[in-house]
């Protein structure tokens, strides 16, 4: 078995090694799972460089999701699974970036064999997350408008996808032209520049309209000026610190009711009944096999060839996600 691990914190081609390693034995409910597809996430990148909310021990398999398919059960898990496409939830008890990869079953769910294997292995941060936050804070409804930071990422895709599935218009808050028009490609309904005049064009691209919604991945001051144009009792959420500066928020936080939260997956998925996180998966990945939810791909690499691969994924003029692919 081969697998990228994390030897210690640092920069990732220097810190990351493909090892090879003994297949181990099989605990009674767990599964052996052949990898076809596992991404690279800002998220892998923050925890390789002691950034992240994860802080493993040494040596440490890399990869937090992925679908492959289940070649070994162990002895108290359902034979029905044997051959089973699955996807591995990004618990981190597992490395996804890896040819083969033991998985409790508690970290699995099984999904659609129609579907493309890239973009069922997406599923499982980005849609997850897109999805929790556009139902768990607010009550959007048909017409409503929610503004979103860093939105020509997959995350921002995935939202602008499930915002369009249930009526909800964007407001889209990019850094350069190039990313404007991914934006509008993905569907944006409105598309703004981050610069001094952002508020007015804000307020110019919702006319007379406000936002219900702020969510936010990059943190410093941008959320500020969003949350200006949130209606009395509307809510902010942010799911990541691209900046590494917390955000900065106005005082009609306090004087029109606004709320401000802090969204992290892994909660979820240590805190939700297994009904919700199964439900929640087999929701996303059925869109995803029947074309209403995807997002683009711009190359995918062997575990081989892993330098190249991090060095094309940290780049910031990305026209996709970068993924790992195996023979399996």
């Amino acid at each position: 078995m081969r697998q990228l691990q994390l030897m210690a914190y640092g920069e990732p081609s220097n810190v990351v090694e493909l090892n090879t390693i003994s297949e181990p034995v099989l605990g009674e409910e767990e599964v052996l799972v052949a990898m076809e597809a596992a991404p690279l996430n800002p998220s892998d990148f923050m925890l390789v460089r002691g950034m992240y909310g994860v802080r493993p021990s040494f040596p440490f398999s890399l990869g937090s999701e992925g679908v492959g398919r289940v070649t070994k059960t162990g002895s108290k898990v359902d034979v029905a699974l044997q051959g089973k496409r699955v996807l591995i939830l990004p618990t981190y008890e597992q490395g996804t970036w890896a040819d083969q990869v033991v998985v409790a079953t508690r970290n699995l769910v099984p999904i659609s064999d129609e579907a493309d294997p890239l973009q069922s292995a997406m599923i499982g941060i980005n849609p997850a997350t897109a999805y929790l936050l556009l139902n768990r804070y607010v009550s959007l409804r048909r017409g409503d408008w929610i503004g979103q930071t860093a939105a020509n990422s997959a995350m921002g895709q995935y939202i602008i996808a499930l915002a369009k599935l249930e009526g909800v218009k964007t407001l889209n808050v990019v850094r350069r032209e190039d990313a404007a028009e991914q934006v509008r490609q993905f569907g944006g309904d409105r598309v703004v520049f981050q610069g001094d005049n952002l508020h007015k064009d804000i307020e110019k691209a919702l006319d007379g309209k406000q936002l219900s919604l702020v969510l936010d991945m990059v943190g410093g001051t941008l959320v500020g000026e969003l949350a200006k144009s949130l209606k009395t009792g509307g809510s902010i959420v942010v799911y990541g610190v691209q900046s590494r500066q917390f955000p900065t928020v106005p005082p009609e936080l306090v004087f029109r009711g606004l709320s401000l939260h802090g969204f992290w997956l892994i909660n979820w998925l240590r805190n939700a009944p297994r009904a919700e996180i199964q439900e929640t998966y087999k929701k996303l990945g059925d869109l995803v096999a029947n074309g209403s939810l995807s997002a683009s791909v711009d190359r995918v690499y062997s575990l081989d060839r892993f330098k190249e691969a991090f060095e094309h994924s940290l780049k910031s003029n990305r026209s996709g996600k970068i993924l790992f692919t195996f023979d399996a």
